[in-house]
């Protein structure tokens, strides 16, 4: 039976140190990390990795940066890893910063946690003049990084002989908000090992074989936890190469490049890859022909033969041939792209996480997975709902040791963030299976409450709207003056009077009258988002 489905075995390790450690004695000079640069792609080992977080975090030692917190402010690279782990091996405290920030903004959130020291990347150095002298007690360029770490692997042995208390502090993530009181959440390395091992545990990705093993690409900011988690920590611990991408506009090129088995992206992304084979097909005109061999492979799938791979190695070829599995968190996936991958030889995984639980909550696993759902909570990690409504949905709470130890400096925040038998509150809508599967329905501060007592949930009726009506390219949902709203930015020459009244005559009378949508506004531009490319509201 799946309900006692056997969870995969993993090297346990106690901390992020051990981790880095072990994992260059087990695979060695097998590339950990590998990226484009002018002089071609550069490759560094599992051993260089070990040795780099071991120099600069020396480096950090001796220019006084013991029990500190240091900033971290960059693009995703090989030295932000680096960086990272030198930092939280060595006792300091970690604080990234989402690249996108203005040095302004990014300037509040280092007096707000009182940093030290600066990290950064050249693009970033404007964020130095926002700090009197004085001010920031060091700093240090990306650009001198080799120089940093050859000067800290000069004596290593203060480093070494650091014991790590899994219970301190180890990183502060800045969730929102660049102004005012912004929410801290503070992870300690106890939280983030124990992730990576349950995570690791419920999903089994594809790593190939010893003589053809499978890479991943990086796309995501490793800036955010799912980024860090996903792309970066699950990874080296399983022995993958990971390519690091080098921009958004980028990440088909390096797809081929780096021909990953598998990748962790956010739902968008999913949809730009699905509709981009089906734009490729029309544009050859085998788009119908492509239809055609998709149900013929259906069929022969119900009676025991797959040949996906073989009859769809052209469409698998422009992502770079080996991809077997897409991951994705963020958002709920829509079941259609789900199927529409599926059909094709690529298993998409849809996950759940937040910020405040390291943050993998659950995940479907890669042989027991159920359509609508985000997944099966990890192991030894408890979820259940609160406040249910007539629905049975109610506020998604977890427990265990995944879960932060609290903001940063924000007793009301903290007051508001745990129920009082310790539970913390995730702000998400849903329902908790007997299985243990998640299911969202939305987010408790998008929910529009109407005059009558009605609860809406807007992405109820985004999905909807992107699933039914043609030419959305995106939408959003709110209530007006008590009126529901979908405000939309429309595909390229898409029909906007035929988009309207499909919203108002067709979807409309399918859905209860207290949930239809009242007004249709466009917008000439796309809707602003964040660096994970989830819609701003």
């Amino acid at each position: 039976m799946k309900k006692n489905l056997a969870y995969n075995k993993i090297d346990i390790v106690r901390d992020l140190k051990e981790m880095v450690v072990h994992n260059s004695k087990k695979f060695g000079e097998k590339p950990a990390f590998e990226y484009a640069s002018k002089d071609g792609k550069i490759s560094k080992s599992y051993i260089q990795l070990e040795k780099d977080v071991f120099a600069l975090g020396s480096y950090f030692y001796s220019i006084g940066m013991k029990d500190a917190k240091i900033i971290l402010y960059s693009e995703n690279s090989y030295e932000w890893v680096v960086t990272y782990l030198a930092a939280v091996c060595g006792g300091n405290t970690i604080v990234p910063l989402d690249k996108e920030l203005k040095p302004a903004e990014a300037a509040v959130l280092v007096r707000a946690c009182g940093a030290e020291m600066i990290v950064h990347s050249k693009k970033k150095a404007a964020l130095l003049d926002e700090f009197e002298e004085g001010e920031i007690k060091a700093s240090l360029c990306l650009d001198d990084f080799a120089t940093a770490c050859e000067k800290g692997a000069e004596d290593t042995s203060e480093f070494a002989a650091h014991e790590i208390d899994v219970e301190k502090c180890c990183s502060i993530i800045y969730t929102s908000g660049t102004t005012g009181n912004p929410k801290g959440v503070m992870l300690c390395q106890r939280n983030l090992v124990c992730n990576m091992i349950r995570a690791m545990e419920t999903l089994k990705f594809p790593v190939g074989t010893p003589e053809k093993p499978l890479s991943t690409l990086a796309v995501l900011p490793f800036n955010h936890t799912f980024g860090m988690m996903a792309c970066v920590l699950c990874q080296i611990h399983s022995g993958v190469t990971v390519y690091i991408n080098a921009g958004l506009k980028y990440v088909l090129a390096d797809i081929n490049i780096a021909k990953p088995g598998h990748i962790s992206v956010v739902p968008l992304f999913v949809e730009s890859f699905y509709k981009g084979i089906w734009k490729n097909a029309k544009k050859s005109g085998k788009d119908k022909l492509l239809k055609v061999m998709i149900k013929v492979s259906n069929a022969l799938r119900k009676v025991g033969i797959d040949l996906r791979r073989k009859l769809f190695k052209s469409v698998l070829d422009a992502f770079g041939g080996n991809l077997e599995m897409i991951i994705a968190g963020g958002a709920p996936m829509p079941d259609e792209l789900i199927k529409g991958f599926d059909d094709i030889g690529v298993q998409v995984i849809n996950g759940y996480g937040i910020s405040e639980c390291s943050p993998i909550v659950s995940i479907n696993r890669h042989c027991w997975s159920k359509m609508g759902s985000v997944g099966q909570v990890i192991n030894t990690v408890q979820a259940k709902t609160i406040n249910n409504n007539e629905d049975g949905e109610g506020e998604i709470c977890v427990k265990g040791d995944i879960v932060m130890m609290g903001y940063y400096e924000n007793p009301e925040a903290n007051a508001a963030a745990f129920t009082e038998d310790g539970w913390f509150n995730t702000g998400d809508i849903g329902k908790v299976d007997e299985d243990n599967f998640i299911y969202i329905t939305g987010r408790k501060k998008n929910l529009i409450i109407l005059e009558n007592g009605k609860n809406v949930y807007p992405e109820e009726l985004e999905y909807l709207i992107g699933k039914n009506v043609a030419g959305v390219a995106e939408v959003v949902v709110y209530a007006k003056d008590s009126l529901i709203t979908a405000e939309i930015f429309a595909e390229e020459d898409a029909d906007k009077e035929k988009i309207e009244n499909d919203i108002k005559n067709v979807l409309n009378p399918t859905i209860a009258q207290y949930k239809r949508i009242h007004t249709v506004k466009f917008r000439d531009t796309e809707f602003e988002k964040t660096t994970t490319k989830k819609i701003k509201r």
